[in-house]
């Protein structure tokens, strides 16, 4: 059974992103390199939450006969996929090297964990 995504860890994993206005506040007390270190640790989790959320959904629209339960899915993953892009193309001018490590661990991840991930 595919596992669903309740509103509460879907709060739960936005809390854990820091906003860019609490990233605003941080500058003043961290170095340039404490940003930068924080920026691209915040923009991995936003990648790899929407990602795992994106995956999951997936898994639920596929078990899915609802035909209003697929529309909301497919709007969610809609979500998802936009969120990663802007967090990834962030990311790559960042760091491409971190960029490019941290996806193929993520595809790693999800295929360790996630048994019905299609890459």
């Amino acid at each position: 059974m595919a596992k669903q995504i309740r509103n509460d860890e879907m709060e739960e994993m936005k809390e854990m992103v820091l906003s860019l206005d609490s990233l605003e506040e941080l500058a003043d007390e961290m170095s340039i390199d404490e940003m930068h270190e924080e920026k691209v640790l915040e923009l991995q989790l936003t990648m790899a939450t929407t990602s795992i959320n994106h995956e999951y959904a997936r898994i639920e629209f596929d078990d899915s006969i609802d035909y209003e339960k697929k529309e909301e899915l497919l709007n969610y993953m809609s979500e998802c996929r936009g969120k990663y892009l802007e967090a990834r193309g962030m990311l790559a001018t960042y760091n491409p090297l971190v960029l490019e490590t941290f996806e193929r661990d993520l595809v790693l991840q999800k295929l360790a964990t996630i048994t019905r991930y299609q890459a």
